[in-house]
C-alpha cells in the first residue's frame, strides 16, 4: 500500500504553494481558473482527500461536535441523540459519538481526546463530572452544550430537566389517589437529575403532611442492577405505590412484582419517568413523567449551533418540564381497598 497523500505532495506536483491547494480545496475566490482547473485534476487523478486536521488548518473548523453519553443503550439518551444528530446533519456538522459508561474518568479522558481533534463544539449529556472540575474544563472545550446539570459560566449553555417538578408531580399524584405509602426508586447519588427528583418526591409527603419514612427511598446504579430486590424489600414494607427514576426501572419493577405474584396496579401502583416509546407497550401500559425526548435534541443541537457561529443570541439555560401521561400501570388506593374487600 503507498504512502498516503498529503497537501505538500499535492502542492508540489502541481507546482503551487500549500496556501493554493488550500483555497482550492476550501473553494476560496482568491484562484484563477486556470489554476484551480490545474489543481483539480491533479486531486482527481489521485483522489486525494484532505484530513480533518489539514483542513482545519485553514479554515479553523473540523465539522465535529463530539457527543459524550454515559449509557447508549439507554433509549432516554437514544432518542435524545437522534435529534441532536438530524439537525447537526442538516446544518453540515457530523457527529463523534462516545459512551462513557457512567465513568466520571472515562468522560474527563474523552473529553480530553475531543480537544485532540479540535471539535467544533460539545454536548455533555448528564455528566458525571462534578461541579468543580467542569467549570475548570469547560473554558478549555467551549462552546458546550450540558444536558441535566445547572452550571453557569461563559462558554456553556444548559438543557436541563425539571426533575424537582417530575418528583413532585409523580408522588403528589399518586398522594391524589389516595396512597400514603410511597416508595421511590432514585437513581445513581452522583447524578444531578436524581438528587433533585427525590426532593421532588419529598416536597410532596411535606406538602400533605405524609411522614416520610427513609426506609422508602431505595438507590440504584444506572444499569438497574437490584431492582427485584429492592422491590422485594419496599413490597415487604407493605408500599401501595412505587415511583422510579426512569422508565426502565419501573419495567424491572413491574417485572419483579410479577415474579412476587403481585398485581400492578391492583396491589401495587408504578410510575416511570422520561415517557421513553416502550412504556406505551408494556403490560399494563406505564403511567411516566413524559418528556419531549426528540425535541430536546434539537434544542440542544441548535443551541450549539448558534453558540458555533458566534453571531447569534441563545439561551443560556432552557428548563423542559415533565408531563405526566396516565397508563394502566396506576389505580387509586380506593379502588384497591373495594377489591381487597371484594375478595375476601
Amino acid at each position: 500500500m503507498g504512502k498516503k497523500l498529503t497537501i505538500n505532495d499535492i502542492a508540489e506536483m502541481a507546482g503551487v504553494s500549500r496556501q493554493t491547494i488550500s483555497r482550492v480545496l476550501n473553494n476560496k475566490p482568491e484562484v484563477n481558473v486556470a489554476t484551480r482547473n490545474h489543481v483539480q485534476r491533479i486531486i482527481e487523478k489521485h483522489g486525494f482527500l484532505p484530513s480533518l486536521q489539514a483542513r482545519s488548518m485553514v479554515t479553523r473548523q473540523t465539522n465535529m461536535v463530539a457527543v459524550l453519553l454515559p449509557d447508549i443503550a439507554n433509549p432516554f439518551f437514544g432518542e435524545i441523540v437522534r435529534g441532536i444528530e438530524r439537525t447537526l446533519r442538516s446544518n453540515k456538522l457530523n457527529v463523534f459519538l462516545m459512551t462513557t459508561e457512567e465513568d466520571a474518568g472515562l468522560e474527563n479522558s474523552f473529553i480530553q481526546l475531543s480537544q485532540n481533534y479540535n471539535v467544533d463544539g460539545m454536548i455533555l449529556c448528564s455528566p458525571r463530572l462534578d461541579e468543580a472540575n467542569l467549570r475548570r474544563m469547560i473554558p478549555k472545550i467551549s462552546p458546550v452544550v450540558l444536558l441535566n446539570r445547572d452550571v453557569d459560566t461563559d462558554g456553556a449553555a444548559c438543557v436541563v430537566v425539571d426533575a424537582n417538578y417530575g418528583g413532585y408531580t409523580a408522588t403528589k399524584y399518586l398522594i391524589e389517589q389516595g396512597h400514603t405509602k410511597i416508595g421511590i426508586i432514585v437513581g445513581p447519588p452522583r447524578a444531578y437529575s436524581s438528587i433533585q427528583r427525590l426532593e421532588g418526591y419529598k416536597k410532596a409527603l411535606q406538602e400533605f403532611n405524609i411522614p416520610l419514612e427513609r426506609d422508602l427511598i431505595m438507590q440504584v446504579e444506572a444499569d438497574n442492577k437490584g431492582v427485584h430486590q429492592i422491590t422485594e424489600q419496599l413490597v415487604k414494607k407493605q408500599v401501595t405505590a412505587i415511583t422510579t427514576y426512569n422508565d426502565l426501572a419501573a419495567a424491572h419493577v413491574i417485572q419483579s412484582c410479577t415474579d412476587l405474584k403481585k398485581s400492578v396496579p391492583d396491589d401495587i401502583s408504578v410510575i416511570g419517568f422520561d415517557g421513553i416509546e416502550i412504556s406505551q407497550f408494556m403490560n399494563p401500559t406505564l403511567t411516566t413523567m413524559s418528556l419531549p425526548l426528540f425535541e430536546m435534541g434539537q434544542t440542544i443541537a441548535n443551541t450549539l449551533i448558534k453558540m458555533i457561529k458566534g453571531n447569534e443570541t441563545f439561551d443560556k439555560i432552557t428548563t423542559v418540564y415533565p408531563i405526566l401521561k396516565e397508563g394502566r400501570s396506576t389505580t387509586s388506593f380506593k379502588a384497591l381497598g373495594k377489591k381487597l374487600r371484594a375478595s375476601k
